[in-house]
């Protein structure tokens, strides 16, 4: 490994050490941290420390105030939104994307990760890692493994404060069927309705997580519905 990379792999796992430190607590919301601080804490040098909190910056976990370090912000409802999108409009592209070049394989690799979620129907965390992975899988099958880890970690700030669809706004099984109707297109190897599954799935529980963002979001939900008609097809209908 070249000292470049060896350098960023060290800045991502500083980052998602901060964010599992916010997802625990361990980091307060609002509190401002010192590179210094933060490297101290994670055993780290203050380069991959200010590189991960550039990368939690750009999540908008963390905004950065200069000369004086972090301040720990966490997803609000604008974030929501934006992290929404942001996988409306990469997912279902590279899930048809996939579809073209999957091998068996993948087949049994995503028919494994669907039988794990069935099984662990409890919406506990094996259910939900069965669901980050088969999601990892699809990206990952796309051949952009670049867009991989960025969905990757908009999934992860997504969840940072518990704001999961599964079980608190819609049913388990719903969810389910909706992955279902995914791994079953991309067996197929239909692209089209690969693509269109999976972007029946984001809206769905993203329609969820914006609604149930705070008390006034009117605004978000009208922004979101933006996206939502930048997203879809000319003429295709989204029906639940």
């Amino acid at each position: 490994m070249t000292s470049d990379a060896s350098a960023e792999s060290k800045s991502e796992q500083i980052a998602a050490e901060i964010r599992d430190a916010i997802r625990t607590g361990q980091l307060q919301r609002g509190v401002l941290y010192s590179s210094r601080e933060l490297g101290e804490r994670f055993g780290a040098s203050r380069t991959p420390v200010r590189e991960a909190l550039l990368r939690l910056a750009d999540l908008g976990l963390v905004k950065i105030e200069r000369n004086r370090g972090a301040r720990v912000l966490g997803p609000d409802g604008r974030g929501v939104v934006e992290l929404c999108s942001l996988r409306l409009l990469l997912e279902p592209p590279a899930c048809r994307s996939a579809a073209a070049v999957m091998t068996s394989r993948d087949d049994d690799l995503l028919a494994a990760e669907l039988a794990i979620m069935r099984e662990r129907a409890d919406a506990g965390p094996e259910y939900f890692a069965a669901d980050e992975r088969l999601h990892d899988l699809i990206l990952r099958a796309s051949g952009n493994l670049r867009l991989a880890k960025f969905v990757a970690e908009l999934r992860q700030t997504l969840a940072l404060d518990g704001r999961l669809s599964v079980p608190r706004y819609q049913p388990v099984e719903t969810a389910l069927r909706d992955h279902g109707d995914i791994v079953e297109a991309l067996r197929k190897r239909d692209g089209v309705a690969a693509e269109r599954a999976m972007r029946k799935h984001l809206i769905r529980s993203a329609d969820l997580l914006v609604a149930n963002t705070s008390e006034d979001n009117r605004g978000l939900v009208g922004e979101w519905r933006r996206w939502i008609d930048v997203a879809m097809p000319s003429g295709e209908q989204l029906t639940f």
